[in-house]
């Protein structure tokens, strides 16, 4: 019996150097930074918190959250306030010759 292999290609976006950055703010005062990772999956339990920490105040604006299917970005909003989870790609030296 032989086995074929297949291969998937990944997406481009999947390969460039990058970083997902955790944000926090409120909506026309801006936000800050709470968290940088290398990995979308060692974000997520902060982000959740972070949800979490929103919903107990505020009540969430689902029309207003979700995620972007083509980036795989988060984003929740609710009353005024928002947190976000955002790719981000990284300049590499080889890149900059």
């Amino acid at each position: 019996m032989t086995e074929l292999a297949t291969t998937t290609q990944s997406p481009a976006i999947e390969l460039e150097p990058s970083v997902w950055i955790l944000e926090s703010g409120e909506d026309y005062e801006g936000g800050s930074i709470r968290g940088v990772y290398t990995d979308r999956d060692l974000a997520a339990d902060d982000f959740l918190d972070l949800v979490r920490d929103l919903a107990r105040y505020y009540s969430l604006d689902v029309d207003r959250s979700g995620g972007d299917p083509a980036t795989c970005d988060l984003y929740v909003h609710g009353g005024c306030a928002w947190i976000s989870l955002t790719r981000y790609s990284v300049a590499t030296r080889r890149q900059l010759r």
